[in-house]
C-alpha cells in the first residue's frame, strides 16, 4: 500500500481536452479572418503598383512621348509594371484579375485621359464590390 502512484486523473485529462477545444473554437475564425485580410492586402498592393506604374508612365511620357508606350490595355499595363504580378492575369483587354483567398479581385483601366501623345491611364478597383 505504500506505492506512490503517478499520473493524471481522468478529470484532469478531460479538462485539458475541453480547454484545447475552446482554444480551437476561438483560434480558427481568427485564422480565417487573417487569410482574407492577407488576400485583400495583396490585392491592394497590386492595385497600388498598377497606379504607380501608370503615374510613372505618364510622367515619363510628359518628358518625352517616345520614351515609353502609353498604357491603353493590359499588355502595356503589365509592361509598365515590369511584368504581371504572380497569380495575376489579363481578364480582358482592359482588366487584370487574380483569385486570392477564395475571392476574385479585378483591377481595370477605367479610362485613358487625353488622346494626345501623353495619355494617362486611370486605374480603378473593379471587383469585388466590397473591396
Amino acid at each position: 500500500m505504500g506505492v506512490n502512484e503517478k499520473g493524471f486523473t481522468l478529470i484532469e485529462l478531460i479538462m485539458v481536452i475541453v480547454i484545447l477545444g475552446l482554444l480551437a473554437v476561438v483560434a480558427i475564425p481568427k485564422y480565417q479572418d487573417l487569410r482574407s485580410e492577407a488576400a485583400k492586402a495583396s490585392a491592394d498592393g497590386v492595385y497600388a503598383a498598377a497606379g504607380a506604374a501608370s503615374a510613372i508612365n505618364f510622367s515619363t511620357r510628359l518628358v518625352s512621348a517616345s520614351r515609353a508606350n502609353a498604357i491603353t490595355n493590359t499588355t502595356t499595363l503589365f509592361a509598365a509594371m515590369d511584368g504581371a504580378p504572380q497569380g495575376w492575369s489579363a481578364a480582358a483587354t482592359s482588366r487584370i484579375s487574380a483569385s486570392l483567398g477564395g475571392t476574385t479581385y479585378t483591377i481595370g483601366i477605367a479610362t485613358v485621359e487625353d488622346a494626345g501623345p501623353t495619355r494617362r491611364a486611370v486605374i480603378k478597383k473593379r471587383a469585388p464590390a466590397s473591396w
